[in-house]
């Protein structure tokens, strides 16, 4: 079981100038400012709730006006090496959630999501579906799961 989130870092090369995308419903929002400050790597908070501070901008964190209706996920095509989503997601929009990130991660990027454990299997195939490879279950962190799925080089556009 991931006690902290900072276990997961440890899947993150050390690469400066990597860009990691959030959506945070789990207050995990200083962690991952703090890592990417460290890393010199630049984190894109997305802002769906409406309450983060603009104070935070910097060199290294962006935020970002989001919800999960919207058309796109970003203004450039390709954009996110990480994209974390650690919140609850609707099981059935997570078809087009899966898409809008598949369309905005690099390609050998990795998408990170927090979901119920008794939705995994689900899941899963739902992004194999949406062409994701290496989808995988890796452990389970506040009482939820976190499966890891990677979009690989070549593969057919969503």
């Amino acid at each position: 079981m991931i006690k902290d989130i900072k276990e997961l870092f440890s899947v993150i090369p050390n690469y400066p100038g990597l860009n990691i995308t959030l959506v945070d419903g789990f207050g995990l929002k200083e962690e991952f400012i703090s890592f990417c400050k460290s890393q010199e790597a630049t984190l894109y908070l997305k802002d769906f709730d409406k309450s983060l501070d603009k104070g935070l901008e910097n060199k290294f964190v962006k935020i970002e006006k989001f919800d999960f209706s919207d058309k796109r996920y970003n203004l450039h095509s390709v954009l996110y090496d990480f994209a974390f989503v650690c919140c609850d997601v609707n099981e059935l929009s997570l078809g087009e959630i899966a898409k809008k990130f598949y369309r905005v991660i690099k390609n050998a990027g990795y998408l990170y999501l927090f979901v119920k454990d008794d939705s995994v299997q689900n899941i899963i195939e739902l992004l194999e579906e949406t062409n994701f490879v290496s989808v995988n279950a890796i452990d389970s962190f506040k009482d939820t799961q976190v499966i890891s799925a990677q979009k690989m080089h070549g593969w057919m556009k969503v």
